[in-house]
């Protein structure tokens, strides 16, 4: 019997890639450890950036790809993408035959492949479990995987204690903080002035990153939140860099919206498919507040102590940070947040200090592989 483990990792989307980075990196130098890349989702896709790009510039060669057509002009429907990754995914473990999976998140194409590894009793590893976005249907997707996985590594205590009282025991269920803690020490970071150059951004006095997805558990996915947040950005004296919105149902139509907000603002206001990890945490630094819906508004921009106005319900359940502000999609609550935000934001340049008796998660994880 071969002593190599064969550890499949799938990636779906440029977030959860970024954060898988450092461990894909540090199973890859293990040699008693055998990686085996599966890459599908909005990777291949042209209206996402096609971050595949990222991942083959970082020296990672795919085991296997699974790419779904997203830039369809006729929406496809999530179940329909589920089935095709759950089928595909299916047909790669049957040939490939992984001693483990390990997934990040809630994403549909992740609940795909956890669902193809269950079937074939492959044991799953899953990142990230425990957390709430109580305005999304990922919320109930995450629990779901949660509940097809083994081994459970979340982002803090009480994540890790939810995940235990449903039912898994004390002992395959480890607290190793965010993520996104691997990347903060060794990705290079720029300067305004390299940023801009990078990007094409034009800072001004005071800037504003901004990334919001649908809120999917609404009849109009948040379009009328976002028309309102929208109305309030004409009124707040900053720049803006935009960054599209994920690929969940609703996405279309927050486009158009933001696609001419930007036109009739263009002296302003920018837009990017995707920064990609490093360009994204350094805006995380060199801009004065974050707003939107995304959850690296309650992950990432906290250990940048960058202020964030989160709006609406679709990371309601998280953890929050004090630099975090939360607002309903009430018109003047978003204005006098976003200008509090800019009146209080500072850049950091990079993060604050951890403990120097701090480990990675990529090599708590690692080191549970080789040790189970």
């Amino acid at each position: 019997m071969s002593s190599i483990k064969r550890i499949s990792v799938f990636t779906g989307t440029r977030a959860e890639y970024g954060l898988l980075r450092k461990l894909l990196a540090k199973i890859e130098s293990e040699s008693v450890l055998q990686l085996e890349l599966i890459i599908s989702g909005c990777h291949f896709s042209s209206h996402y950036g096609r971050t595949v790009a990222e991942i083959e510039s970082d020296g990672f060669i795919p085991f296997a790809v699974v790419p779904l057509n997203l830039d369809a002009e006729a929406n496809i429907s999530m179940s329909s993408l589920t089935a095709e990754v759950l089928s595909k995914v299916g047909d790669i473990f049957s040939r490939s035959k992984p001693d483990l999976l390990i997934i990040l998140g809630d994403r549909y194409e992740t609940f795909g492949a956890a669902a193809a590894a269950h079937l074939q009793s492959i044991p799953i590893l899953h990142l990230h479990g425990g957390e709430s976005t109580e305005g999304a249907l990922d919320d109930r997707l995450r629990h779901a995987i949660t509940q097809l996985s083994t081994w459970h590594f979340t982002a803090a205590e009480s994540y890790r204690q939810r995940v235990i009282s449903m039912g898994f025991p004390p002992e395959n269920v480890f607290n190793v903080g965010p993520m996104v803690l691997d990347s903060l020490y060794d990705i290079k970071s720029l300067s305004r002035t390299e940023f801009a150059s990078v990007t094409g951004y034009c800072f001004a006095e005071k800037n504003l990153l901004v990334t919001y997805h649908p809120e999917t558990l609404l009849h109009d996915q948040g379009t009328n939140g976002f028309e309102i947040f929208l109305n309030a950005l004409e009124q707040i004296s900053c720049n803006i860099l935009f960054t599209h919105p994920n690929a969940d149902h609703g996405r279309e139509q927050l486009l158009v919206m933001l696609n001419d907000f930007v036109s009739r603002h263009s002296s302003r206001c920018y837009v990017t498919m995707s920064l990609g990890h490093s360009l994204y945490l350094n805006a995380l630094c060199l801009f004065e507040g974050v707003a939107g819906n995304s959850s690296s508004g309650l992950i990432e921009a906290p250990l940048f102590n960058t202020p964030v106005l989160n709006i609406g319900q679709r990371q309601a359940g998280r953890i929050r940070s004090n630099c975090v502000i939360d607002s309903s999609f009430d018109f003047m609550s978003i204005k006098r947040g976003l200008q509090t935000i800019l009146d209080i934001g500072t850049r950091t340049y990079w993060p604050r200090a951890l403990p120097s008796s701090f480990s990675p998660p990529s090599e708590q994880i690692v080191s549970h592989i080789l040790n189970s």
